[in-house]
C-alpha cells in the first residue's frame, strides 16, 4: 500500500523547516500531536554530539548512580544546563570549584527549617520571595504570588516528610520505567531529573541540579541519593577510559588506582 502525503501539508512543513529550522519545526509537528518536543530534541542533539565523538554513550548517558549527598559539596566554575549538555566532554577550567553548595541561601533556609524547626514565615528566605512576588515579579521556581510561596512551602514540607518516611527513590523508581523512556516519553518535563552534576577533573562531584531534595537528603543524613551525571571532565574521562579498558584493574598505575571506588568508574551496566 502506498501512502499519499498531503501535498499542501509537506510543502507547509518545509516552508515552516526553512523559516524556523529544525527545533521549532519538530515543535510544531509534536504540539500537533499533544506531546512535548524537548524530551526528542534533547536526545538528537545527544546523538549528534555523540556521533562527533563529545559525549559519553547511553549506558553512561541514562545511568543512575547513588552517592553519599555529603561528597557534593562544590559548585562549577561554569553552569551548563541540565538536559542540553547532557552526556558531553569537556575540556577547560569550568570544574574548577566557585562557591560552595552548602551556602546558597535557599539550602541556609531549608537547613534552619528541617534541621532547626523554624517556621517558615521567619526565614529571611521566604520572606524576600514574598517582597519579589507583591512587587510583581517571580521567584522560588516561578512563584508570582503570596499563596504560590506558602504553596511552596506546603510542598516542601511534605516532600520532607515523603522522604523521610519511605526513602529517597530514584525517578526511576518514581516513575517506573527507565530514564530514556522517561526522556522519551512525549510529556517530558524538565524537572524530572536525579540530582544532576558534573563530574571534575579529579573525579569531584560539581552540584548543578536539585536543591531541595538534596539539601533534605542531607538534613535527614541519608546515606546515599540518585544522581544524573550531566557532563564529565576530559580528563575525567580519560581517568574512566583506562581503568575501564585495563585487562587487569589491579594494576593500572596509582594515578588510576586511587579511583577504583568511585562510582562513576565502574562500567555501566
Amino acid at each position: 500500500m502506498v501512502l499519499k502525503l498531503d501535498r499542501s501539508l509537506v510543502g507547509g512543513a518545509y516552508t515552516h523547516f526553512r523559516r524556523e529550522g529544525p527545533r521549532e519545526t519538530l515543535k510544531a509537528a509534536l504540539r500537533q500531536v499533544d506531546a512535548s518536543y524537548e524530551g526528542y530534541y534533547y536526545y538528537a542533539n545527544y546523538r549528534y554530539k555523540r556521533f562527533r565523538g563529545r559525549c559519553v554513550d547511553e549506558g553512561d548517558l541514562f545511568r543512575t548512580l547513588w552517592v553519599d549527598p555529603d561528597s557534593i559539596v562544590s559548585l562549577p566554575t561554569r553552569r551548563f544546563d541540565k538536559w542540553e549538555n547532557m552526556g558531553e566532554i569537556r575540556a577547560g577550567d569550568w570544574d574548577r570549584p566557585d562557591g560552595r553548595y552548602d551556602d546558597r541561601p535557599i539550602v541556609e533556609a531549608l537547613r534552619a527549617r528541617f534541621n532547626e524547626g523554624c517556621e517558615w514565615d521567619d526565614l529571611e528566605y521566604v520572606q524576600q520571595a514574598l517582597e519579589r512576588v507583591r512587587a510583581g515579579d517571580s521567584t522560588w521556581n516561578g512563584c508570582r504570588s503570596p499563596e504560590d510561596v506558602r504553596h511552596r512551602c506546603d510542598q516542601l514540607d511534605r516532600l520532607y516528610e515523603t522522604i523521610r518516611d519511605h526513602g529517597f527513590k530514584s525517578q526511576a523508581e518514581l516513575h517506573g520505567t527507565d530514564q530514556k523512556s522517561i526522556l522519551l516519553s512525549g510529556s517530558f518535563d524538565r524537572s524530572r531529573t536525579d540530582i544532576a552534576v558534573h563530574i571534575a577533573r579529579d573525579g569531584k562531584l560539581l552540584f548543578v541540579d536539585g536543591n531541595h531534595r538534596l539539601a533534605i537528603a542531607k538534613s535527614l543524613d541519608l546515606d546515599e541519593v540518585p544522581i544524573r551525571v550531566v557532563i564529565r571532565h576530559k580528563q575525567w574521562e580519560a581517568i574512566r577510559n583506562e581503568y575501564r579498558r585495563s585487562p587487569d584493574p589491579t594494576q593500572v598505575d596509582e594515578r588510576v588506582s586511587q579511583y577504583r571506588n568511585h562510582p562513576d568508574i565502574t562500567p555501566a551496566q
